[in-house]
């Protein structure tokens, strides 16, 4: 009863998770009090056995493990970056190689699999996500042939630093807490860049064909506005040629 109870609660939340009803961090803290939950009526439950499940002081345990702080503190460096526009000198260099999309995809992935090794990779995303999208535009590119791989290439180059993602992190405390010693800071990096070198090749190769097509939309079509807005056409007899909207007055009638 107790693997079936787990079982449910898992399927609960995946269900979730692929609805996308909640936010996922809701979701995630949702499935957490559950489980605390469980272990505190266990005792109105027979075939419960509390020492099983989370109790509620391991539950929030989590909260102070450094792993915890460092993702935060990650976060708040990622965002001095993104609101001090320190990659922004990147974006005129993306845009000259508009011209060669294969170039400007292979510059672009070197350099988000590179920052995400020493920030989080969810943060690296964000910083050149107006970037790419502003050089996919300029070469009539489209911006899913950017962003997928983009997003792949975030997860190859966290894994090459102690720092770049929250699972060496929290691997990294657990190995404390065992008594099994920490990890180096770029003990992980010699498999990290073997896993990036493949990554970033396949998404090169054959990723090229596997990658979705689909064209950016404009603003009208974002904001919804086509319905909204009229085209005039202006014949060579109007007193309206060569006057400003402004002043023609024509708004006026």
């Amino acid at each position: 009863m107790e693997i079936a109870l787990v079982l449910l609660i898992m399927a609960a939340a995946v269900y979730l998770f692929v609805t996308d009803k909640y936010p996922g961090a809701l979701i995630s803290m949702m499935v957490a009090a559950v489980l605390m939950l469980v272990a505190v009526v266990s005792r109105w439950l027979p075939w419960i056995h509390a020492d099983r499940w989370i109790t509620p002081d391991q539950g929030v345990s989590g909260f102070s493990n450094p792993a915890t702080v460092t993702v935060a503190a990650m976060f708040v460096l990622s965002a001095g970056l993104q609101a001090t526009g320190a990659i922004a000198w990147v974006s005129p260099w993306l845009a000259r190689l508009a011209k060669w999309p294969w170039v400007l995809l292979l510059v672009l992935l070197a350099t988000v699999s590179f920052t995400a090794a020493f920030i989080h990779s969810t943060a690296a995303v964000a910083i050149f996500l107006p970037l790419a999208l502003a050089a996919s535009a300029r070469g009539g590119i489209a911006p899913s042939r950017m962003l997928i791989p983009m997003s792949y290439a975030s997860q190859f180059g966290g894994v090459c630093t102690l720092i770049g993602t929250s699972t060496n992190l929290l691997v990294n405390a657990i190995s404390v807490q065992s008594g099994h010693g920490a990890f180096g800071f770029f003990e992980f990096t010699p498999l990290g860049l073997i896993l990036s070198a493949v990554g970033i090749g396949y998404l090169m190769t054959a990723g090229r064909w596997l990658l979705p097509n689909r064209p950016g939309r404009g603003l009208v079509q974002t904001f919804q506005v086509a319905d909204y807005v009229t085209e005039l056409r202006v014949l060579p007899e109007s007193p309206l040629v060569g006057q400003t909207a402004l002043e023609s007055h024509f708004g006026d009638a």
